[in-house]
């Protein structure tokens, strides 16, 4: 994940947004949480093992970006843009002690889930701790003040992580069978999230071609969503076993294969709501009248086993 950091003071609620048509789609951050939270739940079978610590992982999921939820319901603004801000236009001086609040709220509820979490968050500073390419610069000595910036709650953070994790290990397994399985569950949260980004955010009505699919990381700063199938790379399967590359084609309008699949079962249906205004300029003033009129719609997804489909493709072309 990269940042287009526009130093803008937040005085309102950061969201998801994209471009259809004439208009601008608007998911909040909490909803893609909650979404996440839900891709969790429904996660695991014969080839894709369940997360260790299910409860907490999907609060964990649930609340990966809890901090989001302190500001209010109109959106920030792109003021270069007339717009809302986009999520990933924040000024890491807002990023920040948001995230940080987040973390403190959900380990106040559940230690597992807030070790997570705060793993989460770091982990967009650091490439997502090596499943995506890292952020330029990551090595080098000379560091930009944003990335200085990183590194002092990168570092103040992984402190406190050693205090989290005195008081959930609890000696009666190996602490390398622990850590294995934190960094496991992290890993199976970044899937979820970038699951839950991947419905927020794709125009899921246009049919893939059958093309290379395209890193969704890569995707995720455009307001105008492509057309194609994309990829989440490195999705863990189970401990001691091989990480896959899922890729997802919507092969009908809200149908998206998957391959491989990862869920408990065949089919699974996924939901977020999303305010939608008119496409075009704002004042800060002009933002607060138009969400108060937006239309409220839901995006739905379908997902399917990619694997399973051609099966079925294959027998309706037998039998005929």
């Amino acid at each position: 994940m990269t940042f287009c950091v526009l130093y803008v003071a937040l005085t309102g609620l950061c969201m998801l947004i994209t471009r259809r048509g004439t208009n601008l789609y608007l998911v909040k951050q909490v909803d893609h949480g909650e979404l996440a939270g839900e891709i969790a739940r429904a996660w695991g079978n014969e080839r894709f093992d369940p997360p260790s610590h299910p409860k907490s992982c999907c609060l964990a999921a649930a609340r990966h970006d809890e901090g989001w939820r302190s500001w209010d319901d109109r959106p920030a603004m792109n003021d270069k843009e007339a717009r809302p801000l986009h999520f990933l236009e924040i000024g890491m001086e807002d990023h920040i002690p948001l995230y940080r609040s987040g973390v403190e709220a959900v380990t106040a509820l559940d230690d597992y889930a807030g070790l997570l979490v705060g793993m989460h968050w770091n982990g967009l500073y650091r490439g997502r701790w090596g499943l995506q390419p890292s952020p330029a610069g990551l090595i080098q000595v000379d560091r930009t003040p944003i990335q200085k910036m990183q590194d002092a709650a990168v570092a103040e953070e992984e402190s406190r992580w050693i205090t989290l994790k005195d008081r959930l290990w609890d000696g009666r397994c190996l602490r390398s069978v622990f850590e294995t399985e934190l960094w496991h569950n992290y890993d199976r949260l970044q899937a979820w999230d970038l699951l839950s980004l991947f419905v927020c955010v794709s125009v899921l009505v246009n049919v893939s071609p059958d093309s290379e699919p395209v890193l969704l990381s890569s995707m995720l700063k455009a307001l105008d969503q492509q057309g194609g199938a994309r990829l989440i790379p490195n999705v863990p399967t189970g401990i001691g076993r091989e990480a896959v590359d899922i890729v997802l084609r919507v092969i009908e309008p809200g149908v998206v294969s998957m391959d491989p699949y990862p869920f408990t079962d065949p089919r699974v249906s996924f939901s977020v709501g999303a305010a939608v205004i008119p496409d075009r300029g704002y004042s800060r003033t002009e933002i607060a009248h138009a969400m108060k009129r937006a239309q409220n719609v839901v995006i739905h997804c379908d997902m399917r086993s990619a694997e399973r489909s051609r099966l079925n493709e294959a027998s309706a072309a037998r039998s005929h």
